[in-house]
């Protein structure tokens, strides 16, 4: 593995700070050149990201107060943005009772994961012993640069 460009934050499990990571995939993404669909990448990468987040607070924390961490790695061979999560939420995700919604008859909640899995190459959940961890991995067309980084997000 390869990392071209990297970056760890800490985020509450507050909703208006979701806003944050656009600017970051957005900014790891700047490091690949020639991007086909640069902006549909970035929409999609960004929804699924949300979508992650979203659940970590709205279930792993149940709505309480707290943080989690979101590390991005953008790297190379393959080009590939990488993103995992780790939480210390006290609810897991039971990822043997979750089924593919029926789209014939859709769910008004309950379509995250499955949101996840079609915007995604890899969803990757794991119960640990300190909490929750998630992994979401986008293959990318183009060429990564080692570009200096420069990303300032807020910290928690």
């Amino acid at each position: 593995m390869n990392s071209i460009a990297s970056k760890t934050i800490v985020l509450p499990t507050q909703l208006d700070r979701l806003v944050e990571l656009e600017q970051i995939v957005a900014d790891m993404l700047a490091h690949v050149r020639n991007l086909p669909d640069a902006e549909i990448i970035q929409y999609n990468v960004v929804l699924a990201l949300h979508e992650l987040c979203v659940n970590i607070m709205k279930h792993a924390y149940a709505g309480q107060n707290g943080q989690f961490t979101v590390v991005f790695d953008l790297q190379c061979d393959p080009t590939r943005i990488q993103i995992e999560t780790f939480d210390n939420g006290a609810r897991a995700f039971n990822d043997q009772e979750w089924q593919t919604p029926n789209l014939d008859d859709p769910p008004i909640h309950g379509l995250g994961v499955f949101l996840m899995k079609q915007l995604m190459d890899t969803v990757e959940y794991k119960s640990t012993a300190t909490g929750n961890y998630w992994r979401l991995v986008k293959l990318l067309p183009g060429e990564a640069t080692a570009d200096e980084v420069v990303i300032t997000p807020r910290q928690a």
